[in-house]
């Protein structure tokens, strides 16, 4: 046991990312470890709470709610705030034994309570400087052993680790916000160039990442995957800003001089997004460039295909695609959503790949796009 586990810790020392951090709990850690659930809580961008951002279930362990959320006043956020090392549930129960004050009795009876209700053998808090930043919650073992030194060792590391990851990735967020907000005014620019995109690239931002959450197995293993396919989603076609507006407002077919223009503009988007390459590397700026290649080759600017095209610029292919088709454009009126994934289906292979096609399909069939299209009717009303 002690090698995986001696393992587990030296990997930790890589780890960056949430995304690498969530794969070795979930691949990794839980399977050596058997425990019966792992959660990992962070605190909220407020400040005022910490919120699931992991969780691991047993086998017979309901998962929590996204909703479960442990506030400052809450007794394991004030006692492991208090003591700032692990507590086994056993040691709370012996303290309680011996407490000679009502108030320390009172106050240790409704920790353990909150313990039990939340099913928690071991809690374990993560500490940047002298600011909790996560808790680590683990369930009994399947085994019904106690934790052993090394694995009390292993988990505590995972807690530094945890804290240390989400940190530096909250700010690193900050960072990115500020320089995504300075150039979001070029979405706002091109919309009243090109009226017809009003809303465009915020809706495929919206559709790619429900996309994206449910096609985990690909999306996880992305370096910053979620919040890299968000801005590549909406930051997509700035570009478009350098097109003369006869092109972009061109009521028929465009001639090949005209084409060519309008197939600069991926190239144009990823010069302008290039600082977010600093942050999230070549895999952001790849989504921008290639989100209008097609699965079989035959798209621009490169003719990738296949897996040579990231699985970001892969999804925001499909779901550029759908919103083009379901809004009004200069040369044509929009498309009933029946007939437009008719289309995405007849490009299934083609086009696009067709497992994005397939969770696409799943996705809007258990009605997970309904938010943003009634967000849509309700602007259109206004």
């Amino acid at each position: 046991m002690d090698q995986p586990l001696n393992k587990n810790i030296s990997k930790m020392s890589k780890i960056k990312t949430p995304e690498q951090l969530f794969t070795l709990i979930e691949e990794e850690i839980a399977v050596s470890c058997e425990m019966g659930y792992l959660a990992i809580f962070a605190l909220s961008d407020n400040g005022a709470e910490y919120i699931v951002k992991k969780q691991v279930p047993g086998l017979n362990q309901v998962p929590f709610s996204r909703d479960v959320k442990l506030d400052l006043n809450n007794p394991i956020i004030e006692h492991l705030s208090e003591v700032r090392k692990p507590f086994l549930i056993k040691e709370i129960n012996e303290n309680l034994e011996f407490a000679l004050i009502k108030e320390r009795q009172d106050f240790l009876s409704l920790l353990r309570n909150k313990l039990v209700e939340l099913e928690a053998e071991f809690c374990l808090p993560g500490f940047v400087k002298d600011k909790m930043v996560t808790v680590l919650m683990l369930g009994k073992k399947a085994s019904g052993e106690e934790f052993s030194l090394k694995e009390t060792e292993l988990f505590s590391s995972l807690a530094a680790c945890s804290a240390e990851v989400l940190c530096n990735f909250s700010l690193l967020k900050k960072e990115v916000e500020l320089f995504v907000k300075s150039i979001r005014r070029i979405n706002k620019d091109l919309e009243i160039k090109d009226p017809y995109t009003r809303g465009h690239s915020k809706r495929v931002a919206e559709f790619s990442i429900i996309v994206g959450r449910k096609f985990q197995d690909g999306l996880e293993k992305v370096p910053y995957g979620e919040i890299s396919l968000y801005y590549a989603a909406e930051l997509h076609d700035l570009g478009k800003i350098n097109v003369s507006d006869s092109i972009l407002n061109k009521k028929g077919a465009l001639n090949a001089e005209e084409y060519d223009q309008i197939k600069e503009h991926p190239l144009e988007s990823v010069k302008m997004i290039a600082p977010l390459g600093k942050w999230f590397g070549r895999t952001i700026l790849d989504a921008v460039l290639y989100h209008h290649e097609n699965y079989d080759g035959t798209g621009y600017p490169y003719g990738k295909k296949g897996e040579e095209i990231n699985i970001l610029a892969r999804i925001i292919r499909v779901v550029d695609s759908f919103d083009a088709m379901i809004t009004d454009r200069p040369y044509r009126k929009a498309l009933l959503h029946h007939f437009a994934l008719s289309e995405l289906k007849k490009g299934r292979g083609t086009l696009y790949d067709p497992r994005v096609i397939d969770v696409f399909l799943e996705a809007y069939k258990e009605g997970l796009f309904k938010d943003i299209f009634l967000s849509e009717m309700e602007k259109e009303k206004e």
